[in-house]
């Protein structure tokens, strides 16, 4: 039987083709579903990503980011790839863009969701504090490559912040919820519901995790 390790060593291709080969291989494999495939399709695409990241010349003051759903490495196969350029902002313009390319285009090229931002860590609080939905996805920030420091720093700062926030951003959080499931109805009285959006489904699971995030409640039992 192949492993996870098998699939992500036969191919160390930073191509996108290399990538996309591994990647189908994965997808294919019909005994592994659910949480376990999603974590290794998270592990395959950071392997890539990291890859792509490093592959030119060197930019000092910069990382690169997984924030929202593929930040917890819950990287579904029409997931979008939510990525964020940080960058400390003493890095030449012209090298930060080349760098996005490096990374982006390849994305592209395979047909993949990306949602993408490149930001300094000023730029992506204030995003952040003017953004609900921004905010949420950089509770989850995970660091893939370049400079650790930096997204350590702004995890840091974020969940400050949140937690500053929390008593105006939770009931606009719950609005936010409300609105949503009005929308989607409710998972467990639906034919075919939205595994996501409908109220009970993921992105209420998330909702929960950033109210525990906020120290104003307890965080939600496993199970």
């Amino acid at each position: 039987m192949t492993s996870v390790n098998d699939v992500r060593t036969e191919e160390t291709d930073d191509r996108p083709s290399g990538y996309a080969a591994a990647r189908l291989r994965l997808l294919q494999k019909e005994a592994q579903s659910g949480p376990p495939r999603r974590s290794a399709l998270a592990e395959l695409t950071d392997d890539w990503l990291t890859g792509l990241f490093g592959a030119g010349t060197p930019v000092g003051g910069v990382s690169l980011v997984a924030v929202g759903g593929y930040g917890r490495g819950e990287l579904s196969p029409r997931s979008d790839l939510d990525l964020l350029l940080l960058h400390d902002g003493s890095a030449d313009h012209e090298a930060i863009a080349a760098l996005a390319d490096r990374i982006w285009y390849p994305v592209w090229d395979l047909g993949l969701a990306l949602d993408h931002s490149v930001r300094t860590p000023a730029e992506a609080r204030k995003t952040a504090g003017d953004d609900l939905k921004v905010q949420l996805g950089l509770l989850d920030a995970r660091h893939l490559a370049g400079d650790l420091g930096l997204t350590a720093g702004l995890r840091t700062a974020v969940l400050a912040d949140w937690r500053n926030q929390a008593p105006k951003k939770l009931p606009e959080l719950r609005e936010l919820c409300e609105e949503r499931a009005e929308r989607q109805g409710e998972l467990q009285y639906l034919l075919e519901p939205d595994l996501k959006e409908a109220r009970g489904g993921l992105r209420d699971a998330t909702a929960l995790r950033a109210v525990a995030a906020s120290w104003l409640a307890d965080a939600p039992r496993e199970g």
